[in-house]
């Protein structure tokens, strides 16, 4: 790369302007042999020169001599050097990683990491270090690595079976071991400099943490933790600064924690997610340089989106892709010298107590062992602990920590038990695990039970936004950690009595199988024929495949199955994301749930497991809650308790706008009702002979012989008004504790004051008092009316808390042919039908007639 700030002999005059007029208050080293007669005394000698002169670098010397780099930095160049003095080499050979005494113990290679590591290919003064150019344009004090001239081939280990990644991936190559680098790209160094520090806003109480530097001054530089204790020696081929230690080239990140025997279960984990690569360009590359060697080289890639390999030794592209790859020592989202990784990696204890206990247990019941655990379900694990970028992961940035989903990282200071700085990013070790929202949420007990595959299947189901994001949306409700769910799971085996709405309304009535196939890794259905007078099941009729037909009924069943909110407090009636009514008794593992439909068929569904988690409770049940099949319109029809009202409801005349029913779902369906949960209340068959007596109302026979239109439409509007003004916004059941005021259908049309204050083109209210054993009734009378009340019915003939539904399906059930395949001849597949929305009502009997006038 292009550096600003680098030198050239070849260009006197550029080098002498910027010498004269921006560097002459920098130390120097002074040659008594000059390269040139016409270069400046004070420009001073050549590195080489300089570090043989000045007796205190003999150890770097022989190093530079030893590995044929003496000419090099004899000559004109641009390099910077980051050297120790002979007094530090002492203290290295005291004690170093390596074991070695003595110079004379150095290996060819390990001379090649300290000298080759601790130059750069640029010129640089430390107050421009931090500078760097990508793209054309200059970025100053926002770099934090360079890379250095330390290579990947310089440190070619040949590995044995044993020391190879466990994963099969690794099988083939196990008996004879492999030349294997760590990384095909080159070393960077780390280093913090005032400018960088300042602009980031990192501490010193960061850095003490995460590389133990205490007692920082204002303008201290280093290279990882290594102190520069004599900066910008100017020579005439580049910079030298001297470190406070022998600089030493740390591993990456993968390989620290492979190495570190307080994370083994971790980087086995990890390690999962790695396969060898033949490297054809470094084994040609090390052939030239050694014409004997005959073998193989191979990098070690992880699977991942950034940085690493999608593809498998197979030849197939992986399905499960790390955040990054943690061994890429050249690791950059925009450029290699502007930021690095991040790992929060807990330790050995902490990876068994969370296996051990808690919401983790659930893991561990499931699958045994960490080992057992399937990539699919350990990668959202292992990616969680994974983070983009150091600069935004330093200790005093922890608390705003958020994953790539957006869900906090709850990491505290004291968690971090280690800290150490790789060449490609910081590993924290931590005392605690961070499971993703995937394992504590209620989602988590779908995603890692081995009989809940339906649910899971339809869970994932990805969906499109609008800039093209791909997105599971039901996953991502449900792992919403600010809302609190109950979530009702039909495990697998109980999967296989699922009333169709649609079939409930045709000519042959048909009933749904679901099973995942694990040769397709989808979900199908098998229909068998259902006769819903006798409620027995037949045959299997056909198998449905069709993706849409599956998601939308495996939809509608989820949204069904999920209650925001507790369904413990006793409250015995709750209502789904669906807008569905379902009856709830007991707690935990004794609990039983029914929908309309168990209410109307004597049937429920049990809770066999439940899970507490982080947002909500889980429950696995014996069978799916079936949701009420009868409408408004049946419910009412069918009940003679209600006749009166229903002839009422039913005798709006076919020309009239404001038409009560609608046919569509199963049979019909109240017009004005949405997507939505009603309460209905219904006069007695007295009551509404009554209503007529008084005068409220006239009869349908009456009113269809008003000769004048205008006066036969006044009174339709007026019975419809009064009709309407029985049916409420919001499901209020009797037997709960309820006060409070609910919008009726009729709207307010003059301007008289009312007991609840309704304002004209506002829908008039209805008021609500409940108890555990009554109800009473309201009406948003005028102002200066006596009170009118009514209650709700119980006991022995009587009716409440009735349970119905009214669907809106793609087309009239009589539209599709049946499940079977027969009827009408230009009926589309049943295959092809969709429930496209629902309302539910609970229908209450009450003993007087509900009037605002």
């Amino acid at each position: 790369m292009k550096n600003i700030f680098k030198t050239s002999m070849t260009r006197v005059t550029v080098l002498l302007t910027a010498l004269l007029f921006g560097l002459a208050f920098m130390s120097s080293c002074v040659d008594e042999n000059p390269y040139d007669d016409n270069e400046p005394e004070w420009l001073g000698s050549s590195i080489y020169n300089y570090l043989q002169s000045a007796g205190q670098y003999s150890y770097y010397v022989r190093m530079i001599e030893d590995l044929g780099y003496k000419e090099v930095l004899s000559l004109t160049g641009s390099k910077t050097l980051f050297v120790a003095k002979d007094s530090a080499f002492v203290e290295f050979f005291k004690s170093n990683q390596w074991g070695v005494k003595t110079y004379e113990e150095l290996t060819t290679a390990q001379k090649r990491m300290l000298f080759k590591f601790s130059m750069i290919n640029n010129a640089y003064i430390l107050k421009r270090l931090a500078n760097y150019n990508s793209g054309g344009s200059l970025y100053e004090g926002t770099a934090m690595r360079q890379m250095t001239e330390l290579q990947a081939l310089d440190t070619l280990p040949r590995l044995s079976g044993e020391q190879l990644p466990s994963s099969e991936f690794w099988n083939s190559r196990r008996d004879n071991g492999m030349y294997l680098l760590r990384d095909n790209t080159d070393y960077p160094t780390v280093f913090f400099t005032r400018e960088f520090l300042a602009k980031y806003g990192i501490s010193n109480d960061d850095l003490e943490m995460m590389l133990n530097i205490k007692n920082r001054g204002a303008d201290d530089v280093y290279i990882f933790n290594n102190k520069i204790i004599e900066r910008d020696i100017t020579c005439k081929n580049g910079y030298i600064h001297v470190m406070q230690s022998v600089l030493i080239p740390p591993t990456n990140m993968a390989q620290y924690i492979h190495d570190n025997p307080n994370t083994k279960i971790f980087s086995k984990l990890l390690d999962r997610f790695c396969v060898p690569v033949y490297d054809e360009a470094k084994t040609l590359q090390y052939k030239s340089l050694n014409p004997s060697f005959t073998d193989s080289i191979f990098t070690k890639r992880y699977l991942a989106s950034r940085g690493g390999t999608t593809t498998l030794p197979s030849g197939k592209t992986s399905p499960n892709l790390l955040s990054f790859d943690p061994g890429w020592n050249s690791y950059s989202t925009t450029a290699v010298e502007a930021d690095m990784a991040a790992m929060f990696v807990p330790t050995d204890d902490a990876m068994i107590n969370y296996f051990n206990s808690g919401i983790g247990a659930i893991l561990k019941e499931r699958f045994g062992s960490w080992d057992s655990v399937p990539d699919e379900i350990i990668l959202p694990f292992l990616k969680r602990h994974m983070r983009t970028s150091f600069i935004e992961s330093v200790p005093s940035k922890f608390d705003k920590m958020i994953d790539a989903e957006n869900y906090s990282l709850p990491v505290t200071k004291s968690h971090v038990e280690g800290s150490y700085t790789a060449v490609n990013g910081q590993v924290f070790v931590t005392n605690s695990v961070y499971p993703p929202v995937d394992y504590i949420s209620v989602y988590s007990p779908i995603l890692l039970s081995r009989n809940s595959k339906i649910m899971n299947w339809a869970i994932n189901i990805s969906e499109t936004s609008v800039d093209g994001t791909r997105f599971a949306f039901y996953k991502l409700y449900l792992n919403s950690l600010v809302s609190r769910y109950s979530v009702f799971i039909p495990t697998d085996e109980y999967f296989s009595s699922y009333i169709d709405p649609i079939a409930y309304g045709q000519d042959v009535q048909g009933m749904l199988k679901f099973w995942y196939n694990d040769l397709t890794n989808a979900v199908n259905a098998t229909a068998y024929s259902y006769n819903k007078t006798l409620g027995e099941v037949g045959d299997s009729v056909a198998v449905i495949t069709d993706a849409g037909f599956i998601k939308n009924r495996l939809w509608n069943i989820l949204d069904s199955h999920i209650v925001i909110g507790d369904v413990e407090t006793g409250k015995g009636y709750y209502i789904t994301k669906a807008n569905d009514i379902i009856q709830v008794s007991g707690a935990g593992s004794s609990m039983v749930v029914k929908g309309g439909g168990d209410i109307d068929f004597g049937t429920q569904s049990n809770v066999v497991n439940f899970f507490d988690q982080y947002n909500g409770k889980t429950y696995f049940l014996d069978k799916p809650v079936q949701p009420a099949l009868k409408s408004v319109y049946k419910a009412l029809s069918d009940n003679p308790a209600y006749e009166k009202f229903f002839e009422l409801l039913s005798g709006v005349p076919e020309s009239s706008v404001n038409q009560i029913f609608a046919t569509q779902g199963v049979d019909s369906r109240i017009r004005f009702f949405n997507a939505f949960r009603y309460t209905i209340y219904v006069p007695t068959n007295d009551a509404v002979d009554q209503a007529i007596t008084e005068g409220r109302i006239k009869t349908w026979s009456e009113i269809n012989n008003i000769s004048d239109a205008e006066l036969r439409t006044a009174e339709i509007n007026k019975m419809v008004r009064f009709l309407k003004y029985h049916f409420q916004d919001n499901a209020v059941f009797f037997g709960q504790s309820v006060n409070g005021y609910y919008q009726s259908a009729t709207i307010k049309d003059d301007n008289s004051k009312t007991l609840f204050g309704t304002a004209r083109t506002k829908y008039l209210k209805i008021g609500v008092n409940g108890t555990a054993s009554t109800m009473t009734l309201s009406v948003d009378a005028k102002e200066g009316t006596p009170a009118i009340t009514a209650n709700v019915l119980s006991g022995n003939g009587y009716y409440n808390n009735v349970v119905v539904k009214d669907y809106i399906f793609g087309r009239l059930p009589s539209a599709y042919k049946n499940v079977d395949g027969t009827g009408p001849t230009t009926g589309v597949a049943f295959s092809t039908s969709l429930v496209t929305t629902s309302a539910s009502a609970v229908i209450h009997q009450i003993d007087k007639f509900l009037t605002f006038e």
